[in-house]
């Protein structure tokens, strides 16, 4: 049975090493929202706005953020109104609040107005998204938030909370399953620069390997049965519902012929995988089966036997070459 364990995570140039922001780009993008941070506040003063605070989300405050491909990583920085809104305008509003405030800060390009965030390019090759939240009172003492969605309105969204749950479930199972969430990114990202429909959210990956999560000692078997656990899951359910908010389904956020890809292609992913687990060779097993669904990113190491015939080849003709010289 191949065991490319070492690729994944403990040799020197694994997979995981590959895939994972470095401390430089980190403080980066740390340093980069704190500064954003500042100007927007700034601004909404000169203008008037709402008070606001901001809050890390996503990726970030999970620890699970990735490099990617195209080198454009971010960081997820939630706005909040505090207090809620007086008279709430609607978020395409909101939204051209933010865009305004942000547009003038020297070390950025123009701000991307999405539907559920402002995104935020900086000219270093990274990027900024900030969600829009207004702070509801429940009648029960606390502050619910609700997303200003364009096109949609307001609507309740938490991602504090859903961050909460992801470190719980870390705390309940294994540290692992932060890696393997960084692996289906990584995956997903690998996968979206070929494909016509794009992968799902890494929200949604998070979700479902964190509920399908299959701990071993090593981290390619742990990885090969999480994706088989989250196939045969959405084979037989496709809903998935949000843990923080059982009342929304995050599938209705993927298009159907999303969908099939997305099914498609992790059958593919549990295909190969199961095949790279039953190879004789770790190295062909990395060749043939890994790097064709996870990309050259993932590291190809010589198997210890061939090693270990060089090493023999090269002290035989070694000996031979000191007794021929000597002759």
């Amino acid at each position: 049975m191949a065991n490319c364990h070492k690729n994944f995570l403990t040799a020197t140039d694994s997979y995981h090493s590959s895939i994972s922001l470095d401390d430089t780009k980190k403080e980066s993008l740390k340093i980069s929202k704190k500064n954003l941070r500042r100007h927007i506040k700034n601004k909404f003063q000169e203008k008037d706005r709402p008070t606001i605070k901001f809050q890390t989300q996503g990726s970030f405050s999970m620890d699970t953020a990735i490099n990617p491909l195209d080198g454009d990583y971010d960081i997820d920085d939630g706005l909040y109104f505090k207090p809620q809104l007086d008279n709430r305008p609607n978020p395409e509003t909101v939204h051209t609040w933010v865009v305004e405030a942000a547009k003038s800060y020297k070390t950025v390009d123009p701000p991307i107005d999405k539907n559920r965030c402002v995104r935020v390019p900086f000219k270093a090759g990274y990027h900024v998204d900030i969600p829009i939240y207004d702070l509801i009172d429940n009648s029960n003492g606390t502050l619910l938030p609700e997303l200003a969605i364009k096109g949609d309105g307001w609507q309740c969204s938490d991602p504090k909370k859903l961050s909460e749950w992801f470190q719980d479930r870390v705390s309940q199972t294994n540290s692992q399953l932060r890696r393997l969430v960084r692996y289906f990114k990584a995956w997903t990202d690998y996968q979206n620069q070929s494909d016509q429909y794009k992968m799902p959210s890494g929200m949604i990956l998070t979700i479902l390997t964190s509920e399908e999560y299959q701990y071993d000692d090593r981290d390619d078997v742990a990885f090969a049965q999480t994706a088989a656990g989250i196939l045969q899951r959405i084979k037989y359910d496709e809903s998935i519902p949000n843990p923080v908010d059982k009342s929304e389904d995050l599938r209705e956020r993927i298009t159907d012929p999303q969908f099939e890809n997305f099914k498609t292609r992790l059958d593919t992913l549990v295909q190969h995988s199961e095949t790279a687990l039953n190879h004789e060779s770790a190295e062909e097993a990395a060749k043939k089966n890994w790097q064709k669904v996870l990309g050259d990113r993932f590291p190809v190491i010589e198997d210890a036997e061939k090693k270990g015939e060089k090493a023999k080849t090269q002290k035989t003709a070694g000996i031979i070459g000191i007794g021929s010289e000597n002759a």
